[in-house]
């Protein structure tokens, strides 16, 4: 892998998501000897930045500006960068993007052009969707292979975008699981059990069903603590949600942290609220390797992470009733909830490791 060279393209450097994802594989490559160089459409937000150059990783940005004429920009600046530095491969994050991202790599001679599948396609977006579906098909002739983070995901891209078998590859998401260590819970110095979920504040991860839920198990007479961790763009509508309720003395919006790994041995339970549109869910891969206890919505990315249930409680999605439900079976049998805990470790520590990631994604991208 020494001769090789990678451009790994990105939205922002946002301390989430994609940019974690990009920020694992790239320090991987760098150690087995391959040139990353680091692309980023937009200026900010900047969370990562100081991370990826502790690294030593070049990283670049672009103006794009507005209108239609910031696609034919993208695809010079892209066929630019590329003369330039001469990758190998290059490997975009932003699907969609990446169709005049590879046409302009593949202008500049690039070989291998690969892009990340991370979400569910939005077929309910009605004429948004057939937009994203025709920058899809756009890519095709340019792209190598499209890398969906699960099964899942890869069944709905061959289905709803209309792709081959052959044009996309499963290959799990995965994180520093050594971060993620058990040790002695810290309990809450108060009398009710903490709950604990972490995820963008965004639409697919559903955390007002999780707040919900709260407000069901106290008229049940179980006082708990919740804890959200994460930001974006739903923040204010949660917060009106936790007022409504009459819940801002339990529920804590934390904002993004990088002390996930201290704070998950302080919760009792792990809850992620999500909707069918989840891809893969990173955080429930933390959690398991912490052995915390796991309940989750019942959707198609959260069963396959925790392996058909065997590694969580599996609830109903979007119903308040049935995460509450579910939360509380949980608490009140520790001994079956400590089982799946023991399982969900040695799962997530065998399928959702670095080395594993890097080296499938390495191979579709040819540095190996």
């Amino acid at each position: 892998m020494a001769s090789k060279g990678i451009l790994i393209v990105l939205n922002s450097l946002v301390a989430e998501g994609c940019p974690q994802l990009a920020l694992q594989l790239a320090g991987h490559w760098q150690k087995q000897g391959c040139h990353v160089n680091l692309l980023c459409l937009q200026a900010h937000p900047t969370d990562l930045q100081s991370e990826f150059e502790c690294l030593g990783i070049p990283i670049h940005f672009f103006r794009l500006g507005t209108g239609f004429g910031r696609y034919l920009r993208l695809v010079w600046l892209t066929f630019s960068i590329c003369r330039r530095l001469k990758p190998s491969a290059v490997l975009c994050f932003p699907l969609g993007w990446h169709s005049f991202i590879g046409l302009g790599a593949r202008l500049a001679r690039v070989t291998r052009i690969c892009a990340h599948v991370g979400n569910l396609p939005p077929v309910w977006t009605g004429l948004a969707f057939a937009k994203f579906k025709a920058l899809v098909q756009l890519g095709r002739p340019f792209t190598s292979r499209l890398l969906c983070c699960s099964h899942y995901i890869q069944l709905a891209a061959i289905r709803d975008f209309g792709l081959t078998p052959q044009e996309t590859r499963a290959i799990y998401n995965a994180c520093d699981l050594r971060r993620f260590i058990p040790g002695i819970r810290v309990k809450s110095p108060h009398q009710f059990y903490r709950l604990c979920m972490v995820g963008r504040l965004e639409h697919h991860k559903d955390q007002p069903t999780l707040i919900r839920a709260v407000a069901h198990l106290r008229t049940l007479g179980i006082d708990t603590e919740l804890w959200l961790i994460g930001d974006g763009t739903c923040r204010n509508i949660l917060e009106v949600l936790i007022d409504e309720l009459q819940l801002s003395d339990r529920v804590q919006l934390l904002g993004s942290r990088r002390d996930i790994p201290e704070l998950l041995n302080q919760v009792d339970l792990f809850v992620f609220s999500a909707r069918r549109d989840e891809g893969f869910g990173i955080a429930l891969a933390e959690a398991m390797a912490t052995s915390v206890p796991i309940v989750a919505s019942d959707v198609g990315a959260c069963r396959e992470v925790l392996d058909e249930g065997r590694c969580g409680f599996l609830v109903k999605p979007n119903s308040a009733d049935a995460l509450a439900l579910g939360i509380l079976e949980v608490l009140h049998d520790p001994e079956s909830a400590r089982l799946r805990a023991i399982a969900a470790r040695e799962y997530a520590l065998a399928n959702f490791n670095i080395s594993a990631m890097a080296d499938s994604y390495g191979q579709e991208l040819g540095l190996g």
